[in-house]
């Protein structure tokens, strides 16, 4: 008897076991579209609104792509708005704080590249945003008397590799807008020894030979803001002194052209032994043709 061959009804599927990369769900695109839309949208007028659009709009789940989204479109790039980024972030409430989670998990990310970015000391589009996530960082944490924790970012040694590098063009700026975040904190102000650590590194630099004034105008900027006289601030020079001292050529926190104009000018500009020198020959050579003088009268008498 003849068996006949069992249907395999089987339905293939793609997707199942392949790992998160490729099973974790994301938004449809129309939802995702009109969350940007909110956000497009948002103002210190409609932010309470708005907020809760998105609370009716978004699940939990995809605060990882809101956060990323915010970092990448907004934050990073519209320090301006950073008030009103804030003050949508408020208007959630508890649901926010996943978000909120999320938004700095990215912003420590992209920090982190841009720090690692090989171009971060020649490309002035690449500090900038770094600088807007400095800012964000200084108001979203420092500015809620909130830390910012040594294991997340430490920013004093950040300061001092970034002298040894030569990236305190991208550094000062950054580490300077996070501290600026202080000033409106009850905790994280000076005479704060954490913050004050963080100023006596920033005056210890500042007083570093040929270091370019747009790295020291961020200094004195800081302090302005901070309502704190640069001299006031007790200097960290025995940590600095104990780092490596940069290579100072070529290297794109130091200004050498003006040490080098002074170096030439001392070089040009005739000594007092130099001023001395003529009157000294002239009198050499005087004596010589006097000699010459002598041998020929002594020659005339012989003859």
């Amino acid at each position: 008897m003849l068996w006949a061959k069992k249907r395999d009804t089987r339905v293939p599927q793609f997707g199942p076991s392949l790992g998160r990369a490729v099973t974790q769900e994301v938004e449809e695109d129309v939802q995702l579209d009109k969350i940007q839309f909110l956000i497009n949208n948002v103002s210190m007028n409609n932010a309470e609104q708005k907020a809760q659009e998105v609370k009716d709009l978004l699940e939990s789940k995809y605060f990882d792509w809101l956060g990323h989204y915010l970092v990448i479109k907004r934050i990073s790039a519209q320090a301006n708005f950073h008030s009103l980024y804030l003050a949508f972030l408020d208007n959630l409430g508890e649901y926010g704080k996943g978000l909120i989670q999320s938004i700095l998990a990215s912003v420590y990310l992209n920090i982190g590249k841009l720090l690692r970015s090989p171009k971060i000391t020649t490309s002035t589009s690449e500090r900038s945003l770094l600088k807007n996530l400095g800012s964000w960082l200084g108001q979203i944490i420092i500015a809620r008397n909130r830390p910012i924790l040594q294991l997340m970012l430490d920013c004093k040694e950040l300061l001092f590799q970034g002298y040894e590098n030569g990236r305190l063009i991208a550094v000062t700026p950054f580490v300077a807008k996070i501290l600026e975040g202080s000033k409106n904190s009850s905790i994280f102000r000076p005479p704060n020894p954490c913050v004050m650590g963080l100023l006596g590194v920033f005056r210890s630099l500042y007083a570093v030979e040929d270091l370019k004034m747009n790295i020291k105008f961020e200094v004195e900027v800081l302090c302005k803001n901070l309502g704190i006289k640069l001299e006031d601030i007790p200097p960290r020079s025995k940590a600095l002194a104990r780092r490596i001292p940069p290579v100072k050529e070529r290297n794109p926190d130091f200004n050498m052209k003006s040490s080098m104009v002074s170096q030439s000018a001392n070089a040009t500009q005739p000594s007092a032994a130099d001023l001395a020198s003529p009157d000294a020959k002239t009198q050499a050579a005087f004596s010589t043709l006097g000699g010459i003088g002598q041998v020929k009268s002594v020659a005339s008498g012989k003859d």
